[in-house]
Formats: structure tokens, C-alpha cells, sequence
């Protein structure tokens, strides 16, 4: 007996079960509320789904765990299903290919906010100490046939763990799957791997050739008495959602600013992902949504681009979110470090950094110009870190990045707080472009990479897999201001571009968009997709000044 219990295949099973009953809560959850009427069903219905559990983790992990690396990959998976299944039950957060991106491509700040000694706790007791024991764990050694026959006859039996419940209970298993498809982004750690998989495969299948767009882009300058350059600037907000401003019709009266301002306006928009390695370089790109893949930001032409190719200056201003990939070819810098004592306490900046280098780059314009300003934003968890005592108009808001510290209301409280800020930045990136009117002609376009769940359905922060993923976390902002000379010039009609006319728009019609705004001159540009082209006199370019467009 002792002999048996030494094989690895039984050390295998007994992780598989572990890992399955208690990093998993948040699945157990979904399963518990599909319990079928009958209490004499009940007990089955739990029997069976948790000897299907067992048997998926159990296959996988036989596949996995062979030979000498046995031991490593079952403290992997330990310490990783603990951790995943820690962050699916706190925060309703599903890994998917794009989590998994978006996790890879967080920065050593944002990691660190989502430590908690919650967290440490639960990593340390359902995936450290049992690795560790794991670890110790004497195992029989075999000969290589005896080894071989045996670990075929424990995949025979965990095959037969998944297809026996499958076979006597397939309407309640097969109702499960049915009612809730997004469990299968929930049992760690086979989402992770299923995941890591799927992203390695991708990025081997995908060439890595660069693909140049609108080669033919070019951008008529103002002629006759107006050559002031046109600068447009373009803010990338974070994690900002539509129903939290109240330009929208929020109950906190989170636009203050924006609300006083002239010719602004708020549009209702749909984000392109509900996490920034995904959403970001989808704002910029050709591509539409469905067509859109997280790669091409850094494999193809964007935006940015175009614009550089067709004459104009840019800049991609950050304040640490980073750019992924798309302001890879054009001038960038990274301000989140920078020493302005106002504004940077304790060695990170406020979004008004950006402002300040708004301010910086205006002084020295010459030519036509594009300025895209990413913020900070609204990124949670630690969204008290997002906004100065000042705007702490909400109260009682959560002081701690650990959201199960807090009350949904000071959750919530925090949250709004951060738009109100929002809306102070943005406000004053509009009041330093109205300042240089004498000698710019400027318009602003401000629109959130992705929304966010603020305890709505059980859910909170993003990256949900955009087939299951709630209205907060893919209904984003969108606000428009142009300065009263380019609306003038253009011919522009305030009425056309009133959020009644516009709205709903998404993502996909940033690109073409900004190709109006700039009067570029591609054949890639598709005027369906521009939101203001019905809006624009077409005898006018929505540039500096009265240019007669010839667009073919």
C-alpha cells in the first residue's frame, strides 16, 4: 500500500483534487447556482461535477507532470491555480488569452497594487505550503515500460472520471455549460494554461513581417491669410467608464469643469477590449474589433504613423501605462517619474503631468501637430492613488487597494472621485489649447481605452472576455471640444456634432475619425466610418484653415 501511495500518479491526483476543491471557489460558486430541483439530485449533481472537475485538472496535469519536472510543474500549477483562482473569486476576473496579455504586459507598479496580504495569505496557504510538500514527497522510481503503462492506465481512469458523470448526468453537466459559458475561463489552472497555450501558438503562427499602411498619406497645409498650425490633441483616458460621468447623467456631479466649458461635448462609445493591451492599439489601428488582433500594434502602421508620414509632428506623452507598442516609431516620453513638486508627491506623478508637458510642447509649436496625452486615469485597484486630497469629493472613498477592505459605496466613492479628477485634467489640457488661440488653431478628443466594474454582478476591475463582459466594462466615454476658429473654418455645425447626432460610436471609428480631424489625405480613410464627416462642410478640411478638399 505504502509502495502505491508513492507513484506519482497518485501524488498527481491528490493535487489534481486539491487544487480543484479550494482554489476554485469562485467556480463552485456558478456551480451551486445551477442546482437542479430535486433535493435527491443535489448530492449527484455535486458528485458529478466534482468528478468531472477532478478528471479535466487530473488528464491535464498527467500530460504536464512527467519524469523529473513532476514535481516542478505540480508546485507550478499549485501556486498558480491558487492565484488565479484567488483574483476569478475577489474580482470575477476570467483569464483568457487577452488576460494573460494584459497580465504579461503589466508594469512593476501595477503589481505591486494588487498585493494585499489577502492575497499573500491565500497564495501561501492553497499554493506554497503544498508545493512544498510536493516537493518533499518521495516517489517510487520505475523502469521507463513500467512508468509508461502506468501513467496510460491513470489517464484511462481520468478519462473515465470525465465521460461516466458526462454519460448518467448529461442534462444537468451539459445545462451548466449551456447557462454558463464563461466557466470555462474559471477552473485554474487550466485557464492559465489553456491560455498560455494559445498565446504561444498564436505568436508562432503569426509572421512577425511589418506591414506599412497609406503609403499615399499626405496633409494639405493652410494656405491664405490663417497659417496658424492646427494642433489636435487626442487623450487616451484608463479605465474610465460612461455611466460614472456625469456629463452622462451620473448622480455625482463628476464634470464640474467640463460642464462650464464651450463647445464640448460627451459621446456615448463602445471600447474595442475591456483591458489596455488589447484596446489600446486597437484605438489606432485600421482594423475593426473583430479583426483587430493584440499584435498588430506593434507589426503594422497606425495611426501615429500616417499622421507622421503625412507631414505632421507627434508626440505620445505618458504617465506609466505605456504605449504598447503603438508610439514605437513616433517621438515619446514617459513623464510618470518626473520632478514637479506639485504635482509628483512621493515619486509618482498626478495626471496633471501631462497637462504641465501639454503646456511644455505648445510653447514650442510650429508646425501642424497631433499630442497624445495617456493617462493614469481611473486604474483601480488603488484608485486613491489616481487623485490629490483636493478631489476627494466623495466620501467616504476606499483608502486601500485590498477592494475587500472596503464598502462597494467608498469603492465606488474612490472611483468617482478619479472622473472628477478626470474631468479637472482634461478641462485644463482645453484651457491650455483656448490660450494659445492667437497662434493655434486646436480641437481635443478625449476617449477611454476600456471601462470598469465597480462590484456590479459580483465583478470588478476589467478584462473580462468581451463576450461576457458587462456594459461597465465596455461602455466608455467619449468628449470632443474643437476651438471656436476650427469650427468656424470648417464649417463645422455644432448642432450635427451633438451627442444625440453622434452617439453611439466605438473604437473602430477612431482611426478614420482622426483622419478627418487632420485633414489627411489617404485612400485607406473611409468616410462612413469618420463620426464627423456629415458634420463637416465639404468644401472645408477640418484643419487650419479654408482648404478646398480633394478627396478621392
Amino acid at each position: 500500500m505504502r509502495h502505491f501511495l508513492r507513484k506519482p500518479e497518485v501524488l498527481i491526483l491528490l493535487v489534481s483534487a486539491w487544487i480543484a476543491l479550494t482554489c476554485n471557489l469562485a467556480y463552485w460558486r456558478v456551480v451551486a447556482s445551477n442546482i437542479p430541483t430535486g433535493e435527491l439530485l443535489t448530492p449527484l449533481y455535486f458528485f458529478s461535477v466534482a468528478l468531472v472537475t477532478v478528471g479535466l485538472i487530473y488528464t491535464v496535469m498527467l500530460i504536464l507532470a512527467i519524469g523529473p519536472v513532476a514535481r516542478l510543474v505540480l508546485g507550478l500549477a499549485l501556486v498558480v491555480a491558487a492565484a488565479a483562482g484567488y483574483f476569478t473569486d475577489k474580482f470575477g476576473i476570467l483569464f483568457d488569452t487577452g488576460m494573460l496579455v494584459n497580465v504579461i504586459e503589466t508594469n512593476t507598479a501595477e503589481a505591486l497594487e494588487l498585493l494585499s496580504p489577502s492575497l499573500i495569505a491565500t497564495v501561501t496557504a492553497f499554493g506554497v505550503v503544498p508545493a512544498l510538500i510536493v516537493w518533499r514527497f518521495p516517489m517510487v522510481a520505475r523502469r521507463l515500460p513500467i512508468a509508461i503503462l502506468e501513467r496510460g492506465v491513470a489517464v484511462i481512469i481520468a478519462l473515465g472520471f470525465i465521460a461516466g458523470p458526462l454519460y448518467l448526468n448529461q442534462k444537468e453537466i451539459f445545462s451548466l455549460g449551456r447557462n454558463h459559458r464563461e466557466i470555462r475561463h474559471m477552473i485554474a489552472p487550466l485557464n492559465v494554461i489553456s491560455a498560455t497555450y494559445s498565446h504561444v501558438r498564436d505568436s508562432i503562427e503569426t509572421p512577425a513581417v511589418y506591414r506599412q499602411l497609406a503609403l499615399d498619406a499626405s496633409h494639405v497645409e493652410a494656405i491664405g491669410e490663417d497659417i496658424r498650425p492646427s494642433v489636435h490633441v487626442l487623450i487616451v483616458g484608463e479605465t474610465a467608464r460612461a455611466a460614472s460621468f456625469s456629463l452622462n447623467g451620473h448622480l455625482h456631479n463628476t464634470n464640474p469643469e467640463l460642464a462650464q466649458q464651450s463647445n464640448v461635448q460627451f459621446i456615448e462609445a463602445t471600447s474595442c477590449g475591456t483591458a489596455t493591451a488589447m484596446s489600446l492599439p486597437c484605438m489606432f489601428a485600421i482594423e475593426q474589433r473583430g479583426e483587430f488582433q493584440s499584435e498588430f500594434g506593434r507589426t503594422e502602421d497606425n495611426l501615429l504613423d500616417i499622421a507622421a508620414r503625412a507631414g505632421y509632428a507627434v508626440h505620445w506623452v505618458d504617465n506609466g501605462n505605456g504605449c504598447k507598442g503603438v508610439c514605437a516609431r513616433v517621438d515619446s516620453r514617459d513623464v510618470h517619474l518626473s520632478d514637479v513638486d506639485h504635482i509628483c508627491p512621493d515619486g509618482e506623478c498626478y495626471d496633471e503631468i501631462l497637462v504641465h508637458e501639454l503646456k511644455s510642447l505648445l510653447s514650442s509649436v510650429t508646425d501642424d501637430t497631433l499630442i497624445v496625452l495617456h493617462q493614469l486615469g481611473s486604474h483601480g485597484p488603488a484608485y486613491f492613488r489616481r487623485y490629490p486630497d483636493d478631489y476627494r469629493a466623495f466620501l467616504p472613498d476606499c483608502r486601500s487597494a485590498n477592494l475587500g477592505d472596503c464598502s462597494i459605496e467608498a469603492i465606488s466613492n474612490s472611483y468617482d472621485n478619479t472622473i472628477l479628477y478626470t474631468d479637472h485634467v482634461i478641462s485644463s489640457a482645453i484651457d491650455a489649447l483656448a490660450a494659445e488661440s492667437d497662434r493655434i488653431n486646436a480641437s481635443l478628443i478625449y476617449m477611454s481605452d476600456h471601462g470598469e466594474s465597480l462590484g456590479e454582478h459580483n465583478l470588478y476591475l476589467h478584462g473580462m472576455p468581451y463576450q461576457f463582459a458587462p456594459d461597465e466594462q465596455t461602455h466608455i466615454p467619449m468628449i470632443t471640444w474643437f476651438g471656436a476658429e476650427v469650427g468656424q473654418d470648417s464649417g463645422l455645425q455644432s448642432s450635427c456634432t451633438s451627442r444625440d447626432v453622434l452617439s453611439p460610436v466605438s473604437h473602430d471609428n477612431l482611426f478614420h475619425t482622426e483622419l478627418g480631424m487632420l485633414g489627411i489625405e489617404t485612400s485607406v480613410y473611409n468616410p462612413a466610418m469618420d463620426i464627423f464627416a456629415p458634420c463637416r462642410n465639404q468644401a472645408l478640411l477640418i484643419t487650419a484653415g479654408n482648404v478646398p478638399a480633394n478627396r478621392s
